[in-house]
């Protein structure tokens, strides 16, 4: 139980909580406070005490202060402090709702994001629940460091592993003794493998193939036209002699003839109809003629094609791939290699076969009306090819008998499956070699120390979740059914559904949805569109403040240890209709008679002092935290009952009114302004004023008790206010003519200023 907050200072808003008078606490405490004036601090403090996390603290240290700060508090054990930012002990049996609890376990800015989801499955699970749930939290974070270490020293070992062998292979690669003679004995074996595998891929040697002669070359030596005149060839050749054109003058007459279109000659226009002449050309040189022409033609083309110069170069390119088989085969078969000689004239006899045969048909084409009859030179040349074709059969012959020995001496050697697999092999010694290194060892021990401890984390991890799950299991449906009965006795129009948890990014995490006119509503989150029914947009900000507070009741429902527990509540009652108000009033003391002791802070005192009515009288404290300007907030007994009399509050809502919207008579606005004062005063400092003390009587206390006085900060504004009202609270002076008139710009500053005073000015 907190007994007693003896001191905050230099912390938020106090820079030193202590103001005299009886400050100690009770099994029910209420704390009204103005927003903005210390309330998110206290539970900040106590959110710090609870968790040992100094940071709840130290980021709240008041500005402008150069003293550290420090916190002293008195517990049920004796007293607590925080000094240079740390405490001397703990308190864990603490639990607060508050905007802190909201935002990080429901929704933060209308949404509801994964964090959200993770922190909300710790509070549906329960204590014991969140112990297992921070074991699988903490060994799955431990399993993603091993696997980082563990890919890091993959990483370092890949650079040592061959190509095509796994980590898990390398790293299992027994250790040989003698692993350099053992690589020694494999690369020999190798380079007899490699040596068979040439042989296997070598080709045999290719039989030589000479060209022929074309079959018709013959038949068009001796071709002619049967059917031409005697008298009309006659004629021409006369004609062609006595112009000196008997050589080739038949072509010229050819190409003329398709150039006489009308019966006049194309050279000198002269009429040559029915001339003898022309008569012989048409019937010597008709298509017949054109057709021989292109016969040989074609022949000569052919004879060129193959037995020029393309085919003498396949035939030396042939040459020399017939004399690397032979050399290559030569090392691994014993033959005769004289009868695989090339023919030593085959190339001459290929060039003097095609000149004799191209002069021939050159002959052929400029008489083409004649039999040409081969000569000297072709004979001798047809001799010649007739041996060298001899030649090349008898090469062609020792070649097969050659290549029975190859093809026999490939069937001897191994396949390329076996030159791989030897290969393979070799590299695997070698790859042994590497990984027995002294380095290599290092870190593939280093990889199975660590795979073997994230093996025994996974395990451990899965054992605990499967214990996890069960428990969550077990409470999930009936904190859902709970959360429910929550929400129908708040009279809240939603629900919610298919409560279930999962472990997105290992961390364990819940998941829900709304149900709204019947309707399941997915949650969302921040990515959600706007025109997507979600949490933000589905729930009034009552809807959700509810929610919020049936999540944190359900929540002490299910905790154990709940006797034994300092509940906190800040605000709880935000946004809420008169029902949930009630209802509200009515769980919080629900909670504080289960518990050792509820601390409730609001801004609204006739909230509190509801609240007030049903504790026990003996049980039972009120304070304020009083805005004392320069000396910060202080806290202080207040006497609930006096400062929520209905008058005084009627008032203050009065006041609040005109500042909203300048609703109300201004002199009745200045006569309320004293009245809540004077109560204000008397209620707050009830040691210092008598109970029927008027504002003026109250500032010459003040001003009379000087500096001591407790109520010494307020003096200056509460003499302002008193010197505003005290012409409007007496009688007038009716020797005064001019009535006065109110400034409303100065009644606003001054009403503005009075609910500041009695810290009723919303922040």
């Amino acid at each position: 139980m907190l007994k007693k907050i003896i001191a905050i200072k230099n912390v938020g808003k106090f820079r030193n909580s202590a103001c005299g008078g009886d400050t100690t606490l009770a099994r029910y405490t209420l704390i009204v406070g103005a927003n903005g004036f210390g309330k998110t601090t206290i539970c900040a403090v106590l959110r710090s005490l609870k968790t040992g996390d100094v940071e709840h603290v130290i980021g709240r240290k008041t500005l402008g202060v150069t003293e550290p700060a420090s916190i002293e508090l008195l517990l049920g054990d004796g007293v607590v402090r925080f000094d240079d930012a740390t405490w001397n002990n703990t308190h864990p049996d603490i639990t607060i709702f508050d905007g802190v609890f909201v935002a990080e376990n429901v929704h933060s800015g209308e949404v509801v994001e994964i964090d959200h989801r993770r922190n909300l499955y710790r509070v549906i699970i329960g204590d014991a629940g969140v112990t297992l749930a921070e074991e699988n939290a903490k060994l799955a974070s431990d399993s993603r460091a091993k696997t980082m270490e563990i890919s890091a020293t993959e990483q370092a070992i890949k650079s040592h592993i061959p190509a095509n062998m796994t980590l898990t292979d390398f790293i299992d690669l027994p250790k040989l003794d003698d692993i350099d003679n053992q690589i020694t004995t494999q690369e020999s074996k190798l380079t007899m493998i490699r040596q068979a595998a040439s042989i296997a891929a070598r080709a045999v040697l290719s039989e030589l193939v000479l060209p022929s002669l074309p079959d018709d070359f013959m038949e068009l030596l001796a071709k002619t036209i049967d059917d031409i005149g005697q008298d009309a060839e006659q004629h021409i050749n006369a004609h062609l002699a006595a112009h000196g054109m008997a050589a080739d003058g038949g072509d010229w007459i050819v190409k003329g003839i398709d150039h006489i279109t009308v019966e006049s000659c194309p050279f000198c226009g002269q009429n040559i109809r029915g001339l003898p002449l022309i008569v012989a050309y048409r019937a010597v040189f008709g298509d017949r003629y054109k057709a021989l022409g292109t016969t040989i033609t074609t022949m000569k083309t052919r004879i060129s094609q193959a037995f020029g110069d393309t085919a003498l170069a396949r035939l030396d390119t042939a040459a020399e791939q017939h004399k690397n088989g032979i050399e290559f085969w030569g090392r691994y078969c014993t033959f005769d290699v004289a009868p695989l000689a090339y023919p030593a004239e085959l190339a001459n006899a290929i060039c003097g076969l095609s000149q004799s045969a191209l002069s021939l048909l050159d002959s052929k084409a400029r008489t083409p009306l004649e039999a040409i009859t081969t000569d000297e030179t072709f004979t001798r040349a047809i001799a010649a090819y007739s041996t060298v074709q001899a030649q090349a059969a008898a090469l062609n012959q020792a070649i097969r008998q050659m290549n029975a020995h190859t093809n026999a001496k490939k069937a001897e050697t191994g396949s390329a499956d076996v030159l791989r697999a030897a290969e393979a092999d070799l590299a695997r010694l070698k790859a042994t070699k590497t990984r027995h290194g002294a380095t290599v060892t290092v870190l593939c021990d280093n990889h199975k120390l660590l795979s073997t401890k994230k093996d025994d984390i996974d395990k451990r991890k899965t054992a605990i979740r499967k214990q996890l799950d069960k428990h969550t299991n077990s409470v999930v449906k009936p904190y859902e059914s709970r959360i429910n009965q929550y929400l129908d006795a708040f009279n809240a129009g939603f629900s919610i559904t298919k409560t279930k948890h999962g472990y997105p990014g290992g961390v364990a995490s819940s998941t829900y949805q709304l149900v709204i006119n019947d309707t399941t509503v997915d949650v969302g989150d921040g990515k959600t569109p706007g025109n997507m029914p979600s949490f933000k947009n589905t729930l009034s900000a009552g809807d959700r403040s509810t929610l919020a507070l049936t999540f944190f009741l359900a929540h002490l429902e299910q905790d154990e240890g709940l006797a034994n527990k300092i509940v906190v509540f800040d605000d709880p009652f935000n946004s809420q209709d008169a029902f949930r108000r009630r209802r509200t009033i009515n769980e919080i003391m629900k909670v504080a008679r289960q518990c050792a002791q509820v601390i409730i802070l609001s801004h609204d005192a006739t909230f509190l002092k509801q609240i007030w009515d049903k504790c026990p009288a003996a049980e039972r404290v009120a304070m304020t935290i009083a805005d004392h300007r320069k000396q910060g907030s202080k806290i202080t007994p207040i006497d609930l009952e006096k400062a929520c009399q209905g008058r005084t509050a009627n008032d203050i809502d009065d006041l609040h009114t005109y500042l909203s919207n300048s609703e109300g008579q201004h002199l009745d606005i200045i006569r309320k302004m004293r009245v809540v004062l004077e109560t204000y005063a008397r209620t707050t400092y009830s040691a210092n004023f008598d109970v029927n003390d008027c504002l003026g009587n109250i500032v010459r206390k003040i001003r009379e008790g000087g500096a001591n006085h407790p109520a010494q900060a307020l003096y200056d504004e509460l003499d302002q206010i008193n010197d505003y009202t005290k012409k409007y609270h007496h009688g007038e002076d009716l020797t005064n003519i001019t009535p006065d008139q109110i400034d409303p710009i100065e009644l606003t500053g001054n009403t503005k200023l009075t609910l500041r005073i009695v810290n009723a000015l919303q922040a």
